[in-house]
């Protein structure tokens, strides 16, 4: 991590981004991309705002030896090699996309392989498109990452958690301007450490204060019945129940991602606005224009990271303007 010393006397900014599910390439290539989709995002709308992006505090947090254990347990084969040459090819093919009308339905339409969301749920025998959770079967197939997480006796991922803490909290320490970038199961691992950051339980309090600015979500399944009743503080009272140190979350679910098949997460934690815990929860809905080995991918990161309704996020915390409220 840099830091920056700011002449206006306004707080540092701190990126901190925590990737989600899967194998995945070693850290500083991951990371690479990772930065590389933001980067070419702004290029493509907000070029001016490199320099302040670039200029920012960046932390990236990385469990990739953790999930590759987990699947390589269950009998899973990973070409690093190759993944690595296809995430590369993915991030061209996004970068090539010089206008945000590019990212819409009619486009993704056209994706080779696309894949509706209904097809997944026929795939783990679920009757309808209304269940209400993954349940453990469907979340073993195609989560074992976060079965691990929950395990009871303490699984590789859970050590995630301190890891995630301790950059989340020295950010809060200093009095950054925090925006915190989350995919997929990374969301459920930002979640638990936020709760516990704001419940006094880390560092002998010292960051009960403490306040993410923003929390962005990427293909989050924090809306599934089954994640939700699992997460740190899910059988506490209001408003112990959930983490009162954000002062913004905003959730981009893309068409088609199965894991985030609840999209929207403003109705599951209205109790956060009820209890003025938060300032806001906006959901936005995406078409996620990523194709990996030549089909369509909607959980992406990078095709999350690259989209401009993600690269407007980004725009208005470099900027300082507030965000919207839904």
């Amino acid at each position: 991590m840099r830091s920056t010393d700011r002449a206006d006397g306004a707080p540092n900014k701190t990126l901190i981004l925590i990737h989600g599910r899967g194998f995945k390439p070693a850290q500083p290539e991951l990371e690479g991309l990772w930065l590389d989709a933001l980067r070419a995002g702004l290029a493509r709308d907000s070029p001016d705002l490199l320099p302040a992006f670039e200029s920012c505090n960046r932390a990236f947090v990385y469990y990739g030896d953790e999930t590759g254990q987990v699947l390589r347990a269950a009998g899973r084969h990973y070409d690093a090699a190759l993944d690595l040459a296809d995430l590369k090819s993915t991030l061209a093919s996004l970068s090539a996309l010089s206008t945000t009308k590019q990212f819409r339905r009619e486009h993704y339409e056209r994706l080779p392989g696309k894949t509706p969301l209904k097809e997944f749920f026929a795939d783990i025998g679920a009757p309808t498109l209304a269940v209400l959770g993954l349940k453990d079967r469907a979340i073993g197939r195609f989560l074992p990452e976060l079965l691990d997480y929950w395990r009871t006796d303490g699984g590789s991922v859970r050590a995630v958690d301190a890891r995630l803490r301790d950059v989340v909290a020295d950010a809060m320490q200093r009095g950054d301007d925090v925006l915190l970038v989350s995919h997929c199961i990374g969301s459920v691992l930002a979640y638990n450490a936020l709760w516990t950051l704001s419940r006094g339980g880390f560092r002998d309090g010292r960051c009960a204060n403490g306040k993410v600015g923003v929390w962005l979500t990427l293909g989050a399944p924090l809306g599934d019945e089954t994640v939700k009743h699992r997460l740190d503080g899910a059988g506490a009272d209001r408003p112990s129940r959930y983490p009162n140190n954000v002062v913004s979350w905003v959730n981009v679910a893309a068409e088609d991602d199965y894991v985030c098949h609840d999209e929207r997460l403003a109705n599951d934690y209205r109790g956060m606005l009820e209890e003025r815990s938060i300032s806001s929860i906006e959901d936005v809905s995406v078409y996620n224009m990523a194709l990996r080995y030549g089909r369509s991918n909607p959980h992406s990161a990078l095709g999350y990271l690259i989209h401009p309704r993600v690269t407007q996020v980004l725009r208005r915390w470099l900027s300082a303007i507030p965000p919207p409220h839904p």
